[in-house]
């Protein structure tokens, strides 16, 4: 019996270091393991995807004067940058299907996949908003490489024309709603110049329907949801640029057409978004689709 207590220490020690390892497969540390079981048993890799918010390069905050914006090169103050974002997923590198990219649930981002990138604080002639920003999508992915970025800017049809007063975050924002009926503003970008507001507002437009406090009765003549892709995104590394100089450089943002929403609202026949909503990759009436500038990779 005292040779076998003696013992018991020693395999305990023995059994501890044999199982090491073993526990150590299925986190999402950058380390290599030397069985061949360690890819089966590997766990979701965390990722994080980090936005930033410019005007003509200068980075967006509340107040911000930013000069040469536009046809005239007019001097802009910035008073909103907020968009909704949904079906997040990254490319596989050497190519493949897209992997939907599942994102943490959190008070800027929901169980659908939908979040809210929001760059204004409510200072200064940011009104319209709440004090917390939120700027980087966190979620996470399939045990891979990934290289390239895809989602679509707006928000789904079933999530934009659920019941206001219950829709889940981050829908409930302040600002960025239409009506029931209409939907959700998929990208808001507010400034102006001198007394003159200069808004961008993108969203789901001819939407059937009598009243404006119901859902609409159909699905939506002009939807407006963007398809984004970013090729030479790399997780861990890049960051994806938002900026709306390069898309207000075919309009004058110092004036409006009269009888009109200030700047470009998505309505039919708003002139001053005949040059935006191509660079946004977005038809506009009669007007097809260009490619996206909206977004880069820095």
């Amino acid at each position: 019996m005292k040779h076998a207590l003696a013992l018991a220490p020693s395999l305990l020690a023995a059994v501890g270091l044999a199982l090491a390892p073993l526990a150590a497969c299925g986190d999402n540390d950058e380390h290599t393991h030397d069985h061949p079981d360690a890819a089966i048993d590997a766990g979701p890799l965390a990722v994080s995807i980090p936005f930033a918010a410019a005007v003509r390069g200068t980075p967006f905050a509340c107040g911000a004067s930013i000069t040469g914006v536009g046809t005239a090169a007019s001097t802009y103050v910035a008073s909103d940058f907020r968009f909704f974002v949904h079906d997040v997923a990254l490319v596989p590198t050497g190519g493949g299907a897209p992997v939907p990219v599942t994102l943490t649930v959190n008070d800027h981002q929901n169980a659908a996949g939908v979040a809210l990138l929001d760059f204004e604080n409510a200072t200064g002639p940011c009104q319209m908003g709440s004090a917390a920003t939120y700027t980087t999508l966190v979620g996470t992915v399939p045990p891979g490489t990934y290289l390239g970025l895809r989602f679509k800017l707006g928000v789904p049809f079933a999530q934009n024309h659920v019941d206001p007063a219950g829709a889940p975050v981050p829908l409930g924002e302040p600002g960025m709603l239409w009506t029931w009926q209409s939907g959700y503003k998929f990208l808001k970008t507010d400034g102006a110049v001198g007394a003159n507001g200069f808004n961008l507002h993108v969203g789901s437009t001819g939407c059937p329907g009598t009243v404006p406090t119901q859902p609409p009765t159909g699905p939506c003549l002009n939807p407006n949801v963007a398809d984004i892709v970013l090729a030479s995104f790399q997780p861990g590394v890049s960051t994806v640029v938002a900026d709306t100089g390069p898309v207000l450089a075919g309009v004058d943002v110092s004036v409006n057409t009269a009888m009109t929403a200030p700047g470009c609202m998505s309505f039919p026949d708003d002139p001053e978004c005949n040059t935006i909503f191509p660079k946004l990759g977005l038809p506009f009436g009669a007007i097809p689709a260009g490619n996206q500038a909206l977004f880069t990779v820095r």
